[in-house]
């Protein structure tokens, strides 16, 4: 049987009690061994990096990325080395998704950064990032009815174009090419697999990750026979990941679990088949090469097991977050980092 490791998972806007039905329903549910939450805390939830130290402490499977806040100044790279040594298994960016970029101002290569970088490269820490999204919704014509309806419109002239933000996030690779680095999303470059091909070529520790945006798997399907071909040539730097997102109503769930069967019919189907109202061809790869894209690489990328929490820096470091008045935690956020605290303690 193929191990099946989702790389890519989140609690937003959530509770101690929906990172333990995420973690339950990924195994029990999607049939996920081991799954890898994603903190935010560029998306002003100081509570997600307390988040992805309990879900790792719920299943020893559970694999957990940290992420940073922007409340105020402090050092980047110290915070990384926190999170080391607490025991996370490495680091998210969402900082230039278009909306994030609007709202923080850091370029994806800001010299504030570099701290974060060289720290990340000393440890040999992963960092999974999402840059930009897709390239059509800077084009009203071509923006999705649900992206413009949803805010994902990024045309009006306010937002960072899609190039700049592309030219600054090679321009971080280029300085760091120690920097072992998962774009999410297939880098948003399912428009441009020849250019992709370029960047996997150019930097040897560029992996990807194959998370839908369905926009990724419509692409796929406009030249079948190339991106089989990029999926077998670039077997071993490829990450199957979900978006699974909890809370979720049961609508939400009727997608993701629909979501989640494409991805998986496309890795390993040689036929046409359903997509919503229409139908894609699948790329049917050699049994050896899902088993890699499925779960070795993400092992491979993360740590072949999770780490493990040290309760006492993890405890100390949440209560540093309790303790400092700048972070003018939410009611919310105080409740969860208090009750991981306890959970530490017991």
């Amino acid at each position: 049987m193929v191990e099946k490791v989702d790389c890519h998972g989140h609690v937003l806007n959530g509770g101690i009690g929906d990172v333990a039905e995420m973690s339950r329903c990924q195994r029990e549910e999607y049939g996920y061994c081991a799954t890898n939450f994603l903190s935010v805390e560029c998306m002003d939830d100081c509570a997600q990096n307390a988040m992805a130290i309990y879900f790792k402490l719920l299943h020893p499977d559970n694999y957990a990325f940290g992420g940073l806040h922007y409340r105020f100044s402090y050092d980047f790279g110290h915070e990384v080395r926190q999170l080391w040594e607490l025991g996370l298994d490495g680091m998210k960016m969402v900082e230039n998704k278009p909306s994030e970029r609007k709202r923080l101002g850091y370029a994806q290569d800001d010299a504030r950064y570099d701290c974060f970088y060289d720290a990340l490269e000393a440890l040999d820490f992963p960092v999974l990032i999402h840059v930009n999204d897709p390239r059509e919704n800077w084009d009203w014509e071509r923006c999705s009815q649900w992206g413009k309806e949803h805010g994902y419109y990024y045309g009006d002239g306010s937002f960072v174009s899609f190039d700049q933000v592309l030219e600054e996030t090679i321009s971080m690779l280029e300085h760091h090419p120690k920097l072992r680095v998962c774009m999410a999303h297939l880098f948003f470059l399912s428009d441009d697999g020849a250019y992709l091909s370029k960047l996997m070529d150019r930097f040897p520790n560029l992996w990807l990750d194959i998370t839908a945006g369905t926009e990724m798997y419509y692409a796929f399907d406009k030249n079948p026979a190339f991106w089989r071909q990029f999926f077998l040539r670039y077997q071993d730097r490829i990450l199957f990941g979900t978006d699974n997102c909890y809370p979720a109503d049961e609508y939400d769930r009727k997608i993701a679990r629909e979501i989640n069967q494409l991805e998986l019919d496309f890795l390993h189907r040689s036929d046409r088949f359903p997509l919503w109202d229409g139908s894609i061809q699948g790329a049917g790869l050699p049994p050896s090469v899902c088993c890699k894209i499925m779960g070795e690489n993400s092992r491979r990328f993360a740590g072949q097991r999770p780490r493990s929490i040290n309760k006492e820096k993890a405890a100390a470091y949440l209560q540093s977050r309790l303790n400092e008045p700048r972070f003018s935690l939410s009611s919310a956020e105080r409740q969860i980092i208090t009750t991981v605290i306890q959970t530490l303690k017991t």
